[in-house]
């Protein structure tokens, strides 16, 4: 919930003119869902001002971390990572929440503080990365080696690096539109998706066929904002050409891992 405190609630926050995906027309490319979907640039806005002044109240926790692991003299030898659990499309492609495999959902900060291992100074990496990273940088900042195998890698060690990540999503019970369970391979130029007649059931148990019911392929590079599925009437040739076969295995294999 996107409640701010009341000290917030009226608080200006930063002008936002939307995006191109926000303002997306023809969506004959995208799932049967998505293609009725019909938040507004106005209600997006409005998701984003609430967010932007819920997240003042994490500002003054953060601000009490820090300010007591000064006090207690750990602040340049304490390991900060700070980041978020998904994100919500501002009206991107007519959506307003979670629960699709859109940059806007799937991206979220990602910083880390620790003065004394040299994370002092601001910079960039460009790395591919997402949470079952953190694990095990936490671990090998600590020194600790771990006893069980580990889905992530250590971040703290530069050359740690990955082609790409997978992404998942099962339509449950709280969805009261009919989503489409999915799942997604987003390298760092590509993102290839498949959904799936399938659903949890009450007891958190897969159920349904998994037939494959709409695939999108997207060229981040060319289409940061997802705006043509290059799969849509597409032949076989053009699905060899933009390397689907592979990736499709690569999905495969990386949802039985």
């Amino acid at each position: 919930m996107n409640i701010p405190d009341g000290t917030y609630a009226r608080t200006r926050v930063p002008s936002w003119k939307g995006r191109p995906s926000v303002f997306e027309t023809g969506k004959l490319d995208k799932p049967p869902f998505l293609r009725t979907a019909d938040h507004s640039f106005a209600e997006g806005r409005a998701l984003r001002t609430r967010q932007l002044r819920t997240l003042l109240s994490v500002d003054d926790a953060m601000r009490d971390f820090r300010d007591k692991l000064r006090e207690l003299g750990q602040l340049e030898n304490t390991l900060v990572v700070f980041t978020s659990d998904h994100g919500l499309a501002w009206g991107d492609h007519g959506w307003l929440r979670k629960s699709v495999p859109y940059r806007p959902s799937l991206e979220v900060p990602f910083l880390m503080s620790w003065p004394a291992g040299g994370l002092a100074k601001g910079g960039r990496d460009d790395r591919l990365t997402c949470h079952v990273d953190i694990a095990p940088t936490l671990l090998a900042a600590a020194g600790i080696t771990p006893d069980t195998p580990h889905d992530g890698h250590s971040l703290l060690d530069a050359r740690n690096d990955r082609h790409h990540v997978l992404a998942e999503w099962w339509w449950n019970r709280q969805d009261k539109v009919p989503i489409h369970t999915w799942a997604s391979y987003v390298g760092k130029n590509e993102q290839y998706t498949e959904y799936y007649r399938g659903r949890l059931d009450t007891d958190g148990r897969p159920q349904g066929s998994g037939e494959v019911l709409f695939r999108e392929y997207y060229d981040l590079r060319a289409d940061p904002y997802q705006l043509t599925n290059l799969l849509h009437l597409s032949s076989p040739d053009d699905e060899r050409r933009l390397g689907i076969p592979a990736l499709a295995r690569d999905l495969a294999v990386a949802r039985a891992a």
